[in-house]
């Protein structure tokens, strides 16, 4: 093991290829414990981790025990670090209406509460997607790309795009209508 830290303490990306082939299916499966199941934190947090470890693989010292319990603890602190983010970010549930503008302050916070219902029911259903189906409505209708852009970024044909953006929609619709 420790033949394979000190090329990847040389930049051999032969070296990283091992580690990442070796420890990313346990590292994803940490985290997705984690995060209740959020498969696209637990994946971004995964990257980062191996970023992190490839910035500052210089400082680690290998005193025999296993590789992943380093990497674990860089995952641990992000993910920390995401959860402290998280807590601190004002989320705004609705804005309080002028006294005489004619708007219920009650019908404001039922209306809240039901877009809050159906802001979960959409998450827990986009769950029930593949993940290329999840990436494909993530950049169509969040990051507002068009099919051909998605295309670019992906290296999938247009067409292809058109249909995965589809089928994804199909399934999150019966999603939804299982749920409800």
């Amino acid at each position: 093991m420790s033949t394979l830290i000190d090329h990847a303490r040389a930049g051999d990306p032969v070296a990283w290829s091992e580690f990442y082939l070796r420890y990313r299916g346990p590292l994803v499966t940490y985290l997705l414990r984690r995060t209740r199941g959020d498969r696209t934190l637990a994946e971004d947090l995964t990257q980062e981790t191996f970023v992190r470890a490839m910035r500052s693989i210089r400082g680690y010292r290998w005193t025999g025990t296993d590789f992943s319990a380093w990497l674990i603890t860089i995952a641990r602190n992000l993910l920390n670090d995401h959860s402290r983010r998280a807590m601190n970010t004002e989320i705004p549930v609705f804005e309080i209406p002028e006294r005489d503008s004619g708007v219920s302050v009650e019908g404001l916070v039922i209306s809240a509460l039901e877009s809050a219902e159906s802001a979960a029911r959409l998450e827990f259903a986009m769950t029930k997607l593949t993940r290329a189906q999840q990436e494909a409505l993530r950049m169509r209708y969040w990051d507002g790309l068009t099919a051909r852009q998605i295309s670019q970024r992906t290296g999938k044909g247009v067409g292809a795009i058109k249909t995965l953006g589809y089928r994804a929609r199909e399934r999150l619709r019966q999603e939804l209508a299982e749920a409800h």
